[in-house]
């Protein structure tokens, strides 16, 4: 049985976590595991997005304690199964089907968008074990939330569900257990067909806004952005297809 299941379906990448009578635990060999996916997802041509889901009740109960050591290049390889996932240049989406934990929270508020069910749990837990947040998770909190809430998550160890998570514009919406998959799937519905590298291009825009108070760094950015996509196939198509649309449109008038 593999630990990780990857699939390509419709244009999208499904990476599973798939060792539910461990609770979905970033083992060194998983995260090596799921390096490697994301990775192949990237590389492949046809691939849009990465959807990141668990097998079983849980979607990820974090690192294997026995791998928790006072030693940064183990720390490093625990954290790589994560953070291969959060600087993904694919547009990416947590499934949480279940519970959430250390760094499978991480791996989840990694995600660009989480999509969730009432069994979702979001949980720090990193005070539990006498723990300091690691891996950027204070960085992607605030990034997501307002201050109350990362700090009521990180400096008081409070857990929250998926429609609380919701409800704190922690993500994205609250689905039934079972339509979860389908779900994430469907959301991916409106960039399936557009060109990869636009889709590349425009998650590192949204990265760089997130970094800078300048409106002006950012219209410069995207002009130079902009004019790249009208000089490709697609936008000429697409553009010309909504002109004709138009003048069809005012013909019939």
């Amino acid at each position: 049985m593999s630990l990780v299941l990857f699939e390509i379906r419709d244009n999208i990448a499904l990476l599973t976590l798939n060792n539910p009578a461990k609770r979905n635990m970033l083992t060194l060999e998983v995260c090596e595991m799921i390096v490697e996916s994301v990775a192949k997802a990237e590389k492949h041509p046809d691939v849009k997005a990465l959807i990141v889901t668990g097998n079983g009740p849980t979607f990820c109960a974090g690192g294997q304690l026995g791998d928790i050591t006072a030693d940064k290049l183990m720390l490093e390889n625990i954290y790589s199964g994560f953070l291969c996932i959060a600087q993904s240049q694919l547009p990416t989406i947590a499934a949480v089907n279940g519970p959430a934990v250390g760094a499978g929270f991480n791996m989840a508020v990694g995600c660009d968008v989480r999509i969730v069910t009432d069994k979702a749990r979001f949980e720090p837990r990193f005070f539990g074990l006498g723990l300091h947040p690691g891996g950027g998770n204070t960085w992607m909190l605030r990034q997501l939330a307002n201050w109350n809430t990362a700090a009521g998550m990180l400096l008081f160890s409070q857990s929250l569900s998926g429609q609380e998570a919701v409800d704190k514009g922690l993500a994205w919406k609250c689905v039934p257990q079972e339509d979860l998959l389908n779900e994430a799937f469907a959301f991916t519905e409106n960039i399936r067909d557009l060109p990869k590298e636009l889709l590349i291009r425009t998650k590192q825009t949204l990265r760089e806004a997130g970094s800078t108070n300048h409106h002006d760094d950012i219209v410069d950015l995207e002009t130079a952005q902009q004019v790249w996509s009208i000089n490709q196939p697609y936008a000429q198509t697409a553009l010309s297809n909504m002109i004709e649309k138009i003048t069809r449109k005012k013909s019939a008038l």
